[in-house]
């Protein structure tokens, strides 16, 4: 019996000698900048957190009213804060108080991730003009269809004069394609368009995750407060990644299949449907893989198809990949060090060029 004591004793104390070793490793590598994984925050209310979490019966993932979450990288340190309605803004009345006002729509980038509230793309275009520019994006894999499905059963209930809609291709046309996400997102409340255009129908993710709130809690605890948990989250992921048959450079301005090109017109053909006749701003958002695959003064394939949709269904079209190219500093100069979202300066360079491209801030003598 004593043996066996000192023998589970000596295995208990190795494998706690080797998960120190692993976290400083871990802790080195991060630091350095060799290992892209999200650090452990430390913060004891992220574990029970559900600030970006599958809500919504209609289109996923959303915030949890006026829940927080504290987010730590190299390159920032932020507490972000929902509202009562779930968006990450401050308080937002149903009803307009007599001047026009803007709904924005969007993922990650247009959430803000890795900035403060006050220097997000929305929230200058608000400072500027004067006007509300209520911020639904999101983070969480949020595509053009929740993104519509957003608009018609939330941001739609709030009083708005104009949308403006960000597409980010380096995700966008996955995180819309239904075979992707059964490899990625299995589990997960998420919307798609499947069929043949235009006889597209509305399909969601097979059994949503029904694994117990324990477990949950448990893993989640272990992305906060280890490198091993959030190292265990990456390398599924990329194993996920992987299995889709995604290439690694891949760039959305130029990758994308006629497929989901003909999911992401008919989600443009029916938010114009959904807007009336309310102006509709469409933006798309260039990563580094675009940058890097983009030749100077040529149109991207993507720019072309959108210029076209858009003029077709009476939409303003926007892309942001000129503007970003040929910013102060040059385009790297536009996102975070250690992350491939905009920093500060790449949400200001955005909010110039709609700023300059708007029409409807003109036709309210905005500017």
């Amino acid at each position: 019996m004593k043996t066996f004591r000192k023998l589970l004793i000596r295995l208990t104390l190795s494998g706690l000698l080797t998960l120190v070793l692993l976290e400083v490793g871990l802790a080195v590598l991060c630091a350095s900048g060799r290992l892209p994984i999200q650090r452990p925050t430390y913060c004891l209310g992220n574990v029970w957190s559900r600030f970006w979490a599958d809500l919504n019966p209609d289109f996923g993932v959303w915030h949890e009213p006026n829940s927080t979450y504290h987010h730590v990288a190299p390159c920032y340190n932020l507490t972000y804060r929902a509202n009562a309605q779930g968006m990450r803004d401050r308080e937002r009345l149903p009803a307009a108080t007599g001047k026009p006002r803007v709904i924005v729509l969007g993922d990650s980038f247009m959430e803000g991730w890795g900035v403060a509230s006050e220097d997000r793309m929305s929230d200058r275009l608000e400072r500027t003009t004067g006007l509300e520019h209520l911020n639904f994006g999101t983070s969480g894999s949020f595509g053009p269809t929740q993104e519509l499905l957003l608009y018609k059963t939330l941001a739609k209930t709030f009083d708005h004069d104009a949308v403006i809609l960000a597409i980010l291709p380096d995700n966008d046309f996955l995180d819309d394609d239904y075979e992707y996400g059964l490899a990625m997102h299995a589990g997960r409340i998420r919307p798609y368009f499947t069929g043949a255009a235009p006889d597209y129908r509305l399909t969601y993710l097979p059994n949503p995750d029904s694994a117990s709130t324990t477990s949950h809690l448990v893993e989640n605890a272990l992305r906060q407060f280890t490198y091993t948990g959030n190292l265990i989250k990456y390398v599924k992921s990329m194993k996920r990644h992987h299995a889709s048959g995604t290439a690694t450079d891949y760039a959305g301005y130029f990758d994308f299949t006629p497929d989901q090109w003909a999911r992401l017109a008919y989600v443009l053909k029916e938010l114009r449907q959904a807007a009336g006749n309310k102006p509709v701003l469409v933006l798309t958002i260039p990563c580094d893989t675009d940058l890097q695959h983009a030749t100077a003064g040529a149109e991207t394939p993507l720019a072309a198809k959108m210029r076209d949709a858009c003029a077709a269904l009476n939409m303003q079209y926007l892309d942001l990949l000129p503007a970003t190219r040929d910013a102060q500093g040059g385009w790297q100069s536009c996102f975070l060090t250690c992350d491939r979202h905009w920093n500060v300066h790449g949400n200001d360079v955005a909010a110039q060029a709609v700023l300059q491209a708007a029409s409807f801030y003109r036709t309210w003598h905005v500017k």
